[in-house]
């Protein structure tokens, strides 16, 4: 690995973003094994912390309060330096996550296509917001939606017909890049 991408180059948290189904979890861990970082999923730790699933939380307390708990996730998640975090689907679509994430973080948005999500997401029954009868319908609405905000991301990585590895690539070059050009631009 380049000196570049030491530990001691990155000064901040690197969140990954993008539509569920996409890997950021997978992508995460290799990510954050490559780069000798921490690694945090933030879906686990809001699960960890309240002791339920995901779909239990949606079904026992809606997603009007799993947001507010990602809310303050984040809040705290980013103010450990640096490291790796997988975030949830919604998380950069909350103003206040992504003005967080915009401000202390450096965004990486794995980007896929409908077709990708829709073949990776066909089985999912851990998806509370997939848990009704067109889940096609659902994915296809979110990532109408969603696009626009992930857009804004600081680097895109197009994951199509990518496995982990490749994309862990694909990042680490984007992000050699992205790095030297924002040092260069405090010169």
């Amino acid at each position: 690995m380049k000196k570049i991408l030491s530990k001691n180059i990155i000064k901040c948290p690197i969140v990954l973003i993008g539509m569920m189904g996409v890997g950021k979890t997978s992508v995460g861990k290799l990510l954050a094994e490559k780069l000798l970082l921490p690694f945090y999923d933030s879906d686990d730790v809001i699960e960890n912390k309240l002791g339920l699933g995901i779909k239990e939380i949606f079904k026992k307390n809606g997603e009007g309060y799993f947001r507010k708990k990602e809310v303050e996730l984040f809040e705290t998640l980013i103010e450990k330096k640096p490291s790796i975090i997988a975030s949830g689907g919604g998380s950069f679509i909350n103003k206040k996550i992504h003005e967080n994430i915009k401000e202390k973080c450096i965004s990486i948005w794995l980007k896929a296509s409908a077709q990708t999500l829709i073949k990776r997401l066909k089985n999912s029954e851990s998806r509370p917001l997939l848990d009704v009868n067109d889940p096609r319908g659902v994915i296809l609405s979110l990532l109408s939606e969603r696009e626009g905000i992930y857009s804004k991301a600081d680097i895109i990585i197009d994951v199509d017909g990518l496995n982990e590895t490749l994309v862990v690539q694909n990042i680490l070059q984007y992000l050699e890049s992205y790095l030297i050009i924002n040092e260069n631009e405090k010169i």
